[in-house]
């Protein structure tokens, strides 16, 4: 993933906030490999709005997590800079959210990481894209 410079990935870290995330929040993580994190959430009636559509920062906070994960697997340690998301669509009675996230750019100081979130019927819900920030370069 990091282009001209080892990548020493953190296991400690990465496990300490896997395990807090799946804790705090119910997110599940189902993949974590070099640079990509996949995580699942049942859907419960908290994280839905009264339409039954699952609340739009139950979804940032789902696409930030599981990118900060993909973020330390490539070996960076740090924090999110910047969010931008496009909703695409409600979901209406989803029972299950999978979230996708892939490190596209891993630089020394900056990593640019992807995450798309869809239902448990493969609907793309919100795309995502994100700036991290190396703090060990």
């Amino acid at each position: 993933m990091a282009e001209n410079f080892e990548v020493k990935v953190n296991q400690k870290a990465l496990k300490t906030l896997r395990d807090d995330i799946e804790n705090k929040t119910g997110f599940r993580f189902v993949k974590i490999e070099d640079g990509i994190a996949v995580s699942e959430l049942e859907l419960e009636d908290e994280h839905v709005n009264p339409y039954g559509i699952p609340y739009g920062g139950v979804l940032f906070t789902m696409a930030d997590d599981t990118a900060g994960i993909a973020f330390l697997s490539a070996g960076g340690n740090g924090v999110t800079v910047n969010g931008h998301v496009d909703y695409l669509r409600g979901s209406r009675d989803a029972t299950k959210l999978i979230c996708t996230a892939k490190v596209r750019k891993a630089g020394r100081r900056i990593f640019y990481i992807d995450a798309d979130i869809v239902n448990e019927k493969n609907l793309d819900l919100c795309r995502f894209k994100f700036v991290f920030i190396n703090l060990d370069s």
